[in-house]
């Protein structure tokens, strides 16, 4: 029988997926139960009993240099961590996998007068990089403590061989041996390939055999994965569906998954839908960065589907909670591979071509239909208060009309989610700062690429972020091919689509900041901006045209919503 903790299970588990043999173990009453499982899994691994850390930590680093495997050493909590560092300083310049095992108390109990309790996570830095696990209570934890020992594990290997330290929290009461079996967890593969052909035949096999392979590509700037997304696209090989700043050309497929009715209370909704679930992916193969589509991330996150990440960093995000595979590699050469061997013209990959392009071209056709008609010069004058979508159709139409050459330049939260429902990706370049997805340096970051770049440069932000990021303004270089578009309802919009947050009595004033950002014309005044206003339909149809054209500085443009 295993112990009972469920983070002990999952380490063990893993460890003998992984092929982690050795450990030397010390005593200790916190670590008895990692100890234990080991001990229950005997088949798999070789326990060597040593009650000194220090001289513990240095027979697990002659193991791992005898055998060229990572070997392991589990310790206590409290000092007996410090013991290892050491040995952990000489694997560090020498390149040596050693990992160090250590059970913690509590965190809460950290600086309590608790005995053998002292802060352990990153205790061996810079020599080790730490990986400390949860106590868990939720299936969230139980899915973070996976990755996160999946990629400890991982990291052993990197470099030729790297110290890695695994801190293990356990709680009271600890010596419950109830547990039948260790449990199957999930297994995360990575590879570092070096070749001109960089994926496994794994990766590709998996991709062959897959009924809906789909292709996903996020926040991506470089600009060099055009022609073989299109080539996948067009041999209907995999289903493309790229983020609004992804920089590959897109057609408004993500946004038709924010059509689909599935409400947050009732996660399963969309289940009852034959036509959307026949194209739900079961492989997924994810480049690029961040995703702006929530409800996109959400829908992957229930599914029982495989995720490869292709990528050239070493760190190991698992956005969509499916990570099977992770090839460290450039990405164009991956995807030049992958046009070249899996199966063209896939049926169920065609069809679902054909299904998200026509609900794209519906959405897209209502907006157009909507734009001619306020654009009409017969048109009657429309004096409803305008909406964020009716904003952005009609900025999106008025540059189409003038065949501009434009960056856009998006703000976080509402703009840029907003927009991604409009603009069609990899058709103009499209910004946004998603990488830590702050409101503040939108503007100042639009004024620093338009000072380097020529073309006509649109900022499209919320109020929050245009009053947070006000001081871009203050600066004498503001490039006079700068146009930005200040939506204006007087608070912060993404608040308003929080379920649950509209309970709070605190939430318009206190939370989203409301009552506080009424008129930029002061600003606009103070940093010697052209200033123009709007508040309804054909305010905005009136002033677009003129408000796009060349001037002699800076424009800004305020919509009230």
């Amino acid at each position: 029988m295993y112990s009972s903790p469920s983070q002990v299970n999952q380490l063990v588990s893993l460890l003998r997926a992984h092929s982690v043999t050795d450990v030397v173990v010390c005593p200790g009453s916190r670590n008895a139960t990692i100890v234990h499982d080991l001990h229950e899994a005997a088949d798999a691994f070789c326990l060597h009993p040593v009650t000194d850390e220090r001289s513990a930590a240095f027979v697990a680093l002659g193991m791992a240099l005898a055998t060229q495997q990572a070997a392991a050493v589990c310790v206590t909590s409290g000092s007996a961590l410090l013991g290892c560092v050491p040995a952990v300083a000489e694997a560090y310049y020498r390149r040596i996998p050693l990992l160090v095992i250590s059970a913690d108390r509590p965190s809460e109990w950290i600086g309590q007068g608790d005995g053998q309790t002292l802060p352990q996570v990153g205790a061996l830095q810079p020599y080790a990089t730490t990986f400390a696990l949860r106590i868990p209570h939720n299936e969230t934890d139980r899915w973070a403590n996976n990755r996160l020992t999946n990629e400890a594990l991982l990291t052993l290997g990197k470099n030729g061989g790297t110290p890695v330290h695994i801190n293990v929290p356990i709680a009271e009461p600890m010596f419950g041996f109830d547990t039948k079996s260790l449990p199957t967890e999930r297994i995360i593969h990575r590879y570092e390939p070096q070749a001109e052909r960089p994926l496994p035949a794994s990766v590709c096999e998996l991709l062959a055999g897959a009924k809906m392979p789909m292709l996903l590509v996020g926040h991506y700037e470089r600009g060099d994965l055009r022609k073989e997304v299109e080539d996948l696209e067009a041999n209907g090989q995999l289903l493309v569906m790229p983020e609004v700043i992804s920089d590959v050309p897109g057609s408004l497929r993500m946004p038709v998954w924010d059509a689909i009715h599935w409400p947050p209370n009732e996660p399963k909704a969309w289940l009852d839908q034959d036509e959307v679930t026949e194209y739900l992916p079961d492989v997924v193969v994810h480049v690029g960065g961040n995703f702006v589509h929530k409800r996109f991330k959400q829908l992957l996150r229930r599914l029982d589907c495989k995720v490869v990440r292709i990528g050239r960093e070493n760190e190991m995000p698992d956005t969509f909670c499916h990570l099977d595979t992770q090839v460290v590699c450039d990405e164009r050469a991956a995807l030049e591979q992958l046009v070249e061997v899996l199966p063209r013209k896939k049926k169920e990959v065609v069809r679902a071509q054909q299904y998200f392009d026509g609900q794209a071209q519906k959405r897209m056709q209502a907006i157009e239909d909507f734009n001619q008609r306020q654009f009409d010069p017969k048109a009657k004058l429309n004096n409803a208060r305008l909406t964020l979508a009716e904003t952005l159709s009609l900025l999106y139409y008025s540059l189409n009309q003038q065949a501009a050459s434009y960056t856009l330049h998006l703000g976080n939260s509402s703009a840029v989610r907003a927009a991604a429902r409009i603009f069609p990706s990899g058709t103009q370049p499209i910004l946004c700062n998603r990488g830590t997805n702050g409101i503040e340096g939108s503007v100042s970051t639009a004024v620093g690429y338009a000072l380097k770049l020529w073309g006509l440069h649109i900022v499209v932000v919320g109020d929050l972020s245009f009053f947070y990021d006000a001081n871009a303004l203050w600066n004498t270089q503001l490039p006079d091919n700068l146009r930005i578009v200040v939506l204006n309802n007087n608070h912060g919009a993404i608040f308003d689509h929080l379920p649950g947050l509209e309970k709070s009595p605190a939430r318009d004033r206190y939370i989203a900041a409301g009552g506080q950002t009424f008129s930029a014309r002061g600003i606009s005044d103070a940093y010697h901006l052209d200033y123009q206003s709007a508040s309804t339909v054909s305010e905005l149809t009136r002033l677009l045209p003129t408000w796009l054209q060349e001037g002699e500085r800076a424009k800004l443009l305020e919509v009230m919503l």
